[in-house]
């Protein structure tokens, strides 16, 4: 049952989003939202489920998962931009400033410790309502949910970026 759990929700994610692709339009993010509101609700009743968490415990794993989601959001806007930076000024034929790259370099390993540092964080404060082993249990789920999703994503990229090739391949 559970095999068929995970198999549906990554098939989910396998086909729908080269579907929502193939609309134009709004029509892709209202895809993609509507995908993502599908695997959240079934990881959290997994969750729930497997760590047999209380209706209190999941609505406030539920906030902290929430709260710390949103900062390593910010956080990945910002390391996009650390890098468009870095990507500037190490452009090929073009002198690089080195106090600038310095800069760059210390705040991008900066942001990436403040990323990891907001998951012992989030563990930490989960603490107040999960025993060690629902901890440790949610942080395994939730790591096989994101390779699950990271694959998903690498095959379909791959399959994207496959597809021109073929195409040009048919042409005389």
């Amino acid at each position: 049952m559970r095999t068929t759990r995970w198999l549906f929700l990554l098939a989910t994610v396998v086909v729908a989003a080269p579907l929502g692709a193939q609309e134009p339009g709004a029509a892709q993010p209202a895809r993609a939202g509507e995908l993502r509101r599908l695997i959240e609700e079934r990881f959290t009743a997994r969750v729930q489920e497997e760590l047999g968490l209380t209706d209190q415990q999941s609505s406030r794993l539920r906030e902290v998962v929430w709260q710390y989601f949103a900062k390593r959001k910010a956080m990945e806007a910002e390391e996009r931009q650390v890098r468009q930076g870095l990507a500037a000024e190490l452009r090929p034929g073009v002198a690089a400033n080195s106090e600038n790259v310095g800069r760059l370099t210390d705040q991008l390993l900066d942001v990436k410790l403040r990323y990891v540092q907001s998951y012992k964080d989030e563990l930490r404060e989960q603490s107040a309502f999960l025993n060690p082993v629902q901890r440790a249990q949610y942080l395994m789920l939730r790591e096989r949910l994101l390779d699950r999703i990271k694959e998903a994503q690498d095959l379909r990229a791959a399959d994207s970026s496959a597809t021109p090739l073929r195409r040009r391949r048919l042409r005389p």
